[in-house]
């Protein structure tokens, strides 16, 4: 099984309701679990919060819906959640569970070593590689689910999976894939 950390969980909250974004500001400025309240209507469509005690930035839309971005780990998204929706249920009293969905999660792990990346491009498939080094420092697998960065430093970077496992079996596909050409 592949060795990986996760760098970032993204999710959406969804509620029944339209959010009144400009009072949310107002009263959000006055709450301690909120370090941060940033509303601009002219600048953005949104309001921009930060959660305590990690700082995880939360948006809030007009349609209702609110992203959780920064979190560590599923459990910490669900930690956040949960701080998000007692807060809303605090003000808004609704009575009913928002719709919480991780979207994606984006785990980092390390090669030990590997080909050019041109070598890769080539041994994976042009058609389902790009790199343009001039464009992009990283060579990018688009797999069946998943999209893969990979850097000359060895770094791999794989996002556009929700399951950890398959992010697992993702890693390890490539991982494999890479040392096989490494060998030929």
């Amino acid at each position: 099984m592949a060795e990986f950390e996760i760098a970032n969980v993204v999710g959406m909250v969804a509620y029944q309701q339209e959010f009144d974004l400009s009072a949310l500001a107002e009263t959000f400025e006055q709450r301690p679990e909120i370090n941060s309240v940033t509303y601009e209507p002219a600048e953005n469509h949104w309001l921009q919060t930060r959660f305590a005690p990690d700082d995880t930035y939360v948006p809030f839309y007009r349609n209702g819906k609110c992203s959780i971005a920064g979190a560590t780990s599923p459990e910490h998204f669900e930690k956040i959640v949960r701080q998000v929706n007692t807060l809303m249920r605090e003000l808004l009293e609704f009575d009913y569970e928002p719709t919480a969905e991780i979207k994606n999660i984006v785990a980092t792990a390390e090669l030990d070593s590997l080909p050019s990346l041109e070598a890769i491009a080539i041994g994976l498939g042009l058609e389902q590689t790009e790199y343009e080094p001039e464009q992009f420092p990283a060579l990018i697998y688009r797999g069946e689910d998943a999209v893969i960065l990979i850097f000359a430093s060895g770094k791999i970077v794989c996002t556009g999976l929700t399951d950890l496992d398959l992010i697992s079996s993702a890693i390890d596909e490539i991982t494999d894939q890479i040392e096989t050409l490494a060998v030929s």
